[in-house]
């Protein structure tokens, strides 16, 4: 099929999907209906946790119903409440209802108020889009123009890595790699975001020194109940065990209890793909499926189809355990199309307390058909399919520098050569 004709065709798809009109066929006449203005009892409600000191008012403003605040000014002050109070993205704190401390109450009130300005800031859980920007901080202490918001943050992060077992895989790296964010707001619906990364490598074995070659450009917002995230931008499909990396696309999310995810552009590699998914997460469990096409790339990866299906359970507040299983249309190499990934991840790393920490044990069966740029730092895009053990632990050595370390012990599917991995990495983040 021809570039112009794939991309129309799967672009028509996921506007049908959502059913939006396509054009031609009024998309010009539906007009999206504004969001109304924040409601008197969310005023009092944020009065009543600045009162009680849960939240700071920005400098010069007492009486929150007569400060005419935006939705997004709301949204970051519901944001500072949740982050006094501990809450998490699903209302709870330290695992129990979120009502039961003094605030509780007010906060989830004001979550479910300003729900779709929290998901388009990352904060209701979405764990297949990566949109590479932290939420947006609390409300600063002079009101800003509305017209004029924008935010810098960096990243630096120095990095070692040690491969070994097999000859074919026998080297190691150290990088210095340093990134800017650009977050600008547009209007109360729409963000852009821009990312730019420079890489410094000082014991590189297949990788040389880049500017800017990985890069980032995209906008977010609502477009009625749904969430667009176009450009370019960074995205995890099966939880980074199919695919995570950049994209240049579109990718669309809407529903609650189903929530629903589609996606279409083109990979890192310039190979087409599409993908489209549900979602349900219902205290203690979170299950869905997805299917994703994938066209040939630069990357020598053929044209196939996954499709995957997961289930995770809290099995407790701090621990979870998940399996994932996978499939392919076609298998390459290996002679086999199936495959799971079995998870076990305790704790939940938080980069703005110091001590917080996270381990994370996978077991990976996945043929080579079952994915296209895995996430893992071990040697999964060099094998042709591997099975074997993940082991990844995270701690916040102080307030924004997080320490992670990383080892993998896996064999390849179709010749049983084994390669081992440890990484090493301390990031600091600015902003």
């Amino acid at each position: 099929m021809e570039r112009g004709r794939w991309q129309g065709t799967v672009w028509g798809t996921v506007l049908l999907a959502l059913g939006l009109p396509l054009a031609g066929e009024g998309a010009v006449k539906q007009p999206v209906p504004p969001l109304p203005a924040p409601s008197a009892g969310a005023c009092r409600q944020i009065q009543n946790l600045a009162e009680r000191g849960f939240i700071r008012l920005p400098a010069g403003y007492q009486d929150v119903e007569n400060a005419h605040f935006t939705r997004e000014e709301m949204t970051d002050l519901t944001l500072q409440a949740m982050e006094r109070l501990g809450m998490d993205a699903h209302g709870k704190i330290g695992g129990q209802p979120g009502d039961t401390v003094p605030g509780g109450k007010e906060t989830l009130a004001l979550r479910q108020e300003f729900y779709r300005e929290l998901r388009n800031r990352g904060m209701i859980e979405d764990g297949t889009l990566l949109t590479d920007m932290k939420p947006s901080s609390e409300a600063s202490d002079e009101r800003k123009d509305e017209d004029r918001k924008y935010k810098f943050s960096a990243e630096l992060r120095y990095n070692y890595v040690k491969h070994s077992g097999s000859p074919r895989w026998d080297w190691r790296d150290s990088c210095l790699r340093a990134r800017l964010f650009l977050e600008a707001k547009l209007n109360d619906k729409w963000h852009a975001y821009g990312m730019g990364e420079i890489n410094h490598h000082f014991l590189s074995h297949h990788k040389q020194d880049d500017w800017l070659e990985n890069r980032r450009i995209y906008v977010r917002g609502m477009m009625g109940d749904a969430i667009v995230t176009a450009g370019m931008y960074g995205l995890e499909l099966g939880e980074g065990n199919i695919y995570s990396s950049t994209a240049k696309g579109v990718t669309v999310n809407w529903g609650d209890r189903p929530e629903f995810e589609a996606s279409a552009g083109e990979t890192k590699a310039d190979g087409k793909f599409a993908s489209y998914g549900v979602a349900m997460k219902r205290d203690p469990v979170f299950y869905g499926a997805a299917v994703y096409l994938f066209d040939k790339d630069d990357w020598d990866h053929q044209k196939r189809i996954i499709w995957d299906g997961y289930y995770n359970y809290n099995l407790k507040p701090d621990l979870q355990a998940g399996l994932m299983l996978l499939g392919a249309d076609k298998s390459f190499g290996d002679g086999k199309h199936m495959g799971f990934v079995a998870k076990l991840v305790r704790g939940r790393i938080k980069s703005w307390i110091r001590g917080s920490q996270e381990w994370d044990l996978r077991y990976y069966y996945q043929p080579s058909g079952t994915y296209i740029a895995h996430t893992m730092s071990g040697l999964a895009d060099y094998m042709t399919g591997f099975r074997g053990l993940g082991f990844q632990y995270q701690y916040t050595l102080v307030p924004n520098i997080v320490l992670n370390a990383e080892y993998y012990d896996l064999k390849e599917l179709a010749t049983g050569d084994r390669g081992r991995t440890l990484w090493l990495d301390v990031t600091w983040f600015m902003g």
